[in-house]
Parts: structure tokens; C-alpha cells; sequence
């Protein structure tokens, strides 16, 4: 076997290893965690975007636009605008916000964006004790 193909085989190890770990965590996760996961997840996406954006990788960044775009869509979908009250409106205008960075895709607005996820991302770590 030759050392690539030795490579690619720890890849490929490693990649299934990982999924199998994150769904046992999703699998186990309550509604709180769940949501940190993805405010952690779209946090590594705006960074990856902002990255992308700073070296004009223009591909690297339209891919990390897309996944981090799919989980605004999935986090404003869980918002329960008649019960979250005011805390529901404030997400739902920074959603629109981070959407409006995403889409402009230039790197001061995606720098922005991801000193946005960074702070909701630490107030919602901050309520968890509460929460549970």
C-alpha cells in the first residue's frame, strides 16, 4: 500500500469518525445545545467565508456563504415569534443582518458578521445554566 493510499485511508477513517460523533452528540443533545451547536457551527462558516473573502477565494467563500446561509434559514425557522416576544424579534433582525453581510460577501461585512455569531454565540453558552 503506498503512503497515499495509507493517507487517504486515515482521511477517509477520520471523516467517518467524525460524523459518527457528531450525530451521536446531535442525538443526545437537548433543544439548548442544539441551537449551540449551530450558532458554533455557523460561527466556523463566517469565519471560513471571511477567510475566503480576505484571500479572494472567490469559490471557498460562495461555499462557506452557502452553508452558513442554510443555518440562518434554519435558526430563524425555529424562532417562535408570538412566544419569543421581543428576544424573537432581536434574532430575527440579526438573522436579516448576518443574511445581508452573507450575501454582500465583502470581507469587512463578513468580519462583522462573525463578531456578531462570536457575541449571540457567548450570550447563548451564558443562559444554558438557566435553561437546563
Amino acid at each position: 500500500m503506498t503512503q497515499l493510499a495509507t493517507a487517504m485511508d486515515r482521511r477517509a477513517a477520520l471523516a467517518g469518525y467524525r460524523t459518527v460523533s457528531l450525530e451521536a452528540r446531535v442525538a443526545a443533545a437537548d433543544p439548548h445545545t442544539l441551537v449551540a451547536m449551530l450558532f458554533e457551527r455557523l460561527t466556523a462558516q463566517l469565519r471560513a467565508a471571511h477567510a475566503a473573502a480576505q484571500d479572494h477565494d472567490n469559490s471557498a467563500r460562495l461555499r462557506a456563504t452557502e452553508r452558513a446561509l442554510a443555518i440562518v434559514d434554519n435558526l430563524d425557522a425555529t424562532l417562535d415569534q408570538k412566544r419569543g416576544g421581543a428576544a424573537a424579534r432581536h434574532l430575527h433582525d440579526l438573522y436579516l443582518l448576518l443574511r445581508e453581510k452573507l450575501l454582500a460577501g465583502d470581507a469587512a461585512g463578513l468580519g462583522q458578521a462573525v463578531d456578531s455569531a462570536v457575541n449571540i454565540t457567548a450570550a447563548w453558552r451564558q443562559i444554558a445554566p438557566q435553561v437546563r
